[in-house]
């Protein structure tokens, strides 16, 4: 460094603000001996020693190209420079406001101030926000202003594109995005990014994106999912197996579709955490027209639906594994899965789980009524209470309510009626799941348990074995005048069975499986 650079550096380091501004804007240019930094540049610049005045904003604005001065956040030294009279500051100012959504007066402003002081190209621009079509602004504005130096129109059309993605207009983020392919900057990761952005944009707006190439909206879903992109694997992958997507235009696929290639998309999208995508594959490969059909695979792909919290594949899950099943294991599975879809609301599901419910004979008593009569047998036998309730809950008939062991057969979803050892009839004796239709009856299983648990061990002699129980219950009945159909429900053996098997089950309940399954 020269004898004068250190003497500059010096007077500029005690304060001298002319040296300030001379020594940053040689480190911003790398001139007269100095090398090209521009943080330090900026650092001697934006000295609070030089707050507010102009010269250091026309350095800066006649120093750096528009799209740094952006990403440098400059943009009040920029309107600093250009109210200070700045022809390159004017310039810039001007073409930055054009690319804001509301920004066109501003625009027109700033650059027909640089158009008055005979910058040509100012000129034609400003003829151009007034002449041309509201889609074609930006790229006619662009045109004449691009130097590929202090203004690079498609660097810049991008800028302008992430920060209306950053302020969720869409409108304009299209606009933005069609000029920076309009201007010839090549389709890369980041360009194609901005492009499924803009995509996933219209689809959270309920809206479909238009104004831009199918073939850019093509290759920039297919580039950003095969580099990970899931939100663009997931879009891709919809759209080339002909499944909808709203957010975009249907010409963009309408002649692309490959179900094979859709079907590995929506498996790398469900893979990456698109939970949605594996309900889609599970249709896919479920359908036997398909030229995906496997049955084996989309059964996989339906317990990974229903893994993942998606109540339409819960139910669908439960209710096929219902139909199927022949062991009790099987139909607790089931009645947990139709229990996780009735949770989030799912009609059909609880109504599977309503037809697991024996109907009482007395379902309509008040509620009144009924804890009239329970309270009156709490006082003579509580353990019957706490039996009846859960009776009344779950729709059991005598001979269960008497016989469950409400602590071993609690479960999440309800309860389990255990194998009655007292019953030597196989169809009476067997175990059988029964789910809680609502809140209120797991809420009961839950308190009679909690009443089991508590006593467990006073439970045996108190209550005695199923003829005590039966003995007792039949004569504190007959003393307090209650009728047993407010608690039990009847049931033969016959349709106790049809509801332990899942194929007789199913041709009781075909209507309501049908429907949960077609939905």
């Amino acid at each position: 460094m020269r004898r004068q650079d250190i003497q500059l550096l010096a007077q500029a380091r005690q304060g001298d603000t002319a040296a300030r501004c001379e020594v940053g804007r040689r480190y911003l240019l790398g001139v007269n001996g100095f090398p090209q930094h521009v943080a330090t540049g900026l650092e001697y610049l934006r000295h609070p020693s030089l707050a507010g005045q102009p010269l250091p904003a026309r350095i800066l604005a006649e120093a750096l190209p528009l799209d740094q001065l952006m990403a440098l956040q400059q943009a009040p030294a920029l309107a600093l420079a250009a109210a200070d009279g700045c022809l390159a500051a004017q310039l810039k100012l001007g073409l930055w406001r054009a690319l804001q959504a509301d920004g066109r007066q501003d625009a027109r402003r700033w650059l027909g101030a640089a158009a008055s002081a005979g910058h040509a190209a100012a000129a034609d621009a400003v003829a151009a926000l007034a002449a041309a079509p509201a889609s074609q602004t930006l790229v006619a504005v662009l045109q004449p202003l691009s130097d590929g130096r202090d203004i690079d129109g498609p660097l810049l059309a991008r800028l302008a594109a992430q920060q209306a993605l950053q302020d969720g207009q869409l409108d304009h983020l299209v606009a933005c995005l069609a000029a920076a392919l309009a201007l010839g900057h090549a389709l890369d990761g980041d360009l194609a990014s901005l492009v499924v952005a803009a995509e996933q944009l219209a689809d959270q707006q309920g809206r479909t994106l238009g104004g831009l190439p199918d073939a850019a909206l093509r290759d920039s879903l297919e580039l950003r999912a095969g580099q990970g992109d899931r939100a663009a694997a997931y879009t891709l992958g919809r759209s080339l197996s002909g499944i909808a997507c709203p957010s975009l235009p249907t010409s963009v696929f309408a002649e692309q579709q490959n179900l094979r290639k859709g079907a590995a998309f929506l498996l790398r999208a469900a893979d990456a955490g698109q939970d949605a995508a594996w309900l889609h594959l599970y249709r896919l490969h479920a359908d036997h027209r398909s030229s995906v059909a496997n049955p084996q695979l989309a059964r996989f792909f339906l317990e990974k639906a229903a893994l993942r919290g998606q109540a339409e594949a819960q139910r669908k899950l439960g209710a096929l594994q219902l139909r199927e099943a022949s062991h009790l294991q099987d139909t607790e599975q089931a009645i947990h899965w139709l229990h996780q879809a009735a949770g989030q609301g799912d009609g059909h599901a609880a109504t599977l789980l309503q037809s697991l419910r024996l109907p009482l004979a007395d379902e309509d008593s008040g509620e009144a009524e009924l804890s009239l009569a329970l309270e009156q047998v709490r006082r003579a036998d509580p353990w019957l209470a706490q039996r009846l309730a859960l009776a009344r809950a779950f729709g059991l008939t005598k001979l269960e309510a008497l016989s469950v062991d409400p602590v071993a057969g609690l479960r999440p979803w309800g309860l389990v009626v255990g194998r009655n050892p007292f019953i030597a009839q196989v169809r009476l004796s067997a175990p059988r799941a029964v789910p809680a239709v609502d809140a209120a009856a797991l809420a009961v299983a839950r308190r009679v348990a909690a009443f089991f648990g508590q006593a467990q061990a006073d439970a045996g002699a108190a209550e005695g074995d199923l003829r005590a129980r039966s003995l007792r219950q039949r004569r504190l009945f007959d003393r307090l005048g209650l009728d047993e159909a407010l608690f039990f429900s009847d049931a033969s053996a016959m349709t106790l069975d049809t509801l332990r098997l899942g194929a007789k089950w199913a041709y009781r309940a075909r209507q309501p499986l049908s429907e949960a399954l077609a939905a």
